[in-house]
């Protein structure tokens, strides 16, 4: 989560390549849902527990009422994440997002814990993405008069993924930036594009 991957390298839920890591200085705050398991996402889970090194067990039974239940997360300070995909230090990342149609922003994803993390995540009074060290995630957990918390993300299993695309726009001083993160079947805002190419040609046409 917060990473970047190309849309070809994931077709499979369970599974995607990153390709680039931005540094996120300031932390990111998380939406944390806590949801049953069906018989769908339980096999998605298990697929992906095989390729991924992790002792998360789940004991997942179709014929009982009483099912295990995993976490979703979400990103949910979206202003943050474009701040930082915008900022100099990144300008290696921004560069492989502008030049490459099909590279999107994992926003969120949908992971198996053991219950003592499931437990922690779901008592927290705040969840936080950081940088535990440099491009290198954890999930940061804040309670009230208590030392925060942190959960490495290998210490669960990720079996699917929600993506984001970005949405560019060329600034005053004629620089081509990220304006929005929209999903996969959202529309950029008005005079804002998928293509940072086509929004650079597209506000230059008109000044013309």
């Amino acid at each position: 989560m917060g990473s970047v991957a190309s849309s070809k390298d994931f077709m499979l839920q369970q599974a995607y390549n990153t390709a680039a890591i931005p540094e996120y200085e300031k932390n990111i705050k998380v939406a944390v849902s806590i949801i049953p398991f069906s018989k769908t996402t339980h096999k998605s889970f298990l697929n992906a527990r095989s390729r991924q090194s992790s002792n998360v067990t789940i004991h997942y039974v179709d014929s009982l009422d009483s099912k295990p239940t995993y976490v979703h997360l979400k990103l949910s300070d979206q202003i943050s994440i474009i701040e930082a995909l915008n900022d100099q230090i990144n300008k290696g990342v921004k560069d492989y997002l502008s030049l490459n149609p099909d590279a999107e922003v994992i926003t969120g994803v949908s992971m198996a814990f053991n219950e003592p993390e499931i437990k922690r995540l779901t008592t927290a009074e705040s969840v936080f993405l950081v940088e535990t060290e440099p491009k290198v995630y954890a999930l940061q957990l804040i309670n009230e008069n208590a030392a925060p918390q942190y959960i490495k993300f290998n210490q669960g299993v990720v079996f699917a993924y929600n993506s984001s695309n970005c949405c560019w726009q060329e600034n005053k001083k004629h620089r081509i930036n990220i304006i929005d993160l929209v999903g996969q079947y959202d529309n950029c805002p008005n005079r804002t594009y998928r293509s940072a190419h086509r929004a650079k040609k597209r506000i230059n046409y008109y000044k013309l």
